[in-house]
């Protein structure tokens, strides 16, 4: 969950369940995929989606591609990624594969993997994975649910951990303006703010986000542009001279 470094095009987030770090970008629909190498034979493909594509774009990996294509590097897939694909391009984050849309456009910005057989091969998720906004809608009819303040975040690749960040509203007590708590808070707040500012709210969500007074009162002033850099957050357990603590 915690934020480690924000900018005006993307984060760095860190599991709050197995430590990976993600970059993700900021308006733009992605999807990252499991840490590298990957086991793909000659004929393997990828089906991708971008931008709500009917149909969907068709990735063929051949031996040729890769110095090894059974310990296939996620490099090498991007590489091959970028040279077919249109709409989107591909990168790696800690050896492991982000194909992201080339839109910045709120409501059609995605990417989908929706089949083939290097799909499972590189851990791609299911569904379409839009941009990061603000605000989370979840059921339907009667049961319908919208946290106007929650930033959801993508399922982590690495272990499947599903975080959110939360906008506040309060302030921290005095003397603690300068914990890590309240650096990320204030951080978290930002993104959020930055979100809503261009138009990253989620659909159900906007009606309250066009009539809020202002923002939180405690936000990070110096975001956008940033970056935003956050210390390493304290370890995690039962604090010292506690039972079970060090």
């Amino acid at each position: 969950m915690p934020i480690t470094i924000a900018d005006d095009n993307e984060i760095t987030q860190t599991c709050l369940n197995c430590g990976a770090g993600h970059r993700m970008p900021l308006k733009k629909g992605h999807s990252k995929s499991k840490k590298g190498p990957y086991a793909l034979v000659d004929g393997d493909t990828l089906e991708v989606k971008v931008d709500d594509e009917v149909t969907p774009q068709v990735i063929t990996f051949v031996a040729a591609d890769f110095a090894d294509i059974g310990n296939a590097l996620a490099s090498e897939v991007a590489a091959k990624i970028n040279a077919v694909l249109t709409g989107g391009a591909a990168d790696t984050d800690d050896d492991a594969l982000r194909i992201m849309s080339n839109s910045v456009v709120m409501g059609t910005t995605s990417v989908e993997a929706t089949g083939g057989t290097a799909k499972a091969k590189l851990g791609l998720g299911s569904g379409k994975a839009g941009p990061l906004k603000l605000g989370v809608t979840k059921g339907t009819g009667a049961n319908k649910q919208t946290a106007v303040d929650t930033i959801d975040l993508p399922p982590c690749p690495d272990c499947g951990a599903k975080e959110s960040l939360v906008r506040t509203w309060d302030t921290m007590p005095p003397g603690f303006e300068d914990s890590f708590h309240a650096k990320h808070r204030r951080a978290v707040n930002a993104l959020a703010q930055h979100l809503k500012g261009q138009g990253f709210s989620d659909a159900d969500a906007k009606p309250t986000h066009d009539n809020e007074p202002g923002p939180p009162p405690d936000v990070e002033a110096n975001f956008p542009p940033g970056p935003m850099n956050l210390p390493k957050p304290p370890p995690f357990g039962p604090p010292p001279n506690t039972p079970g603590g060090p």
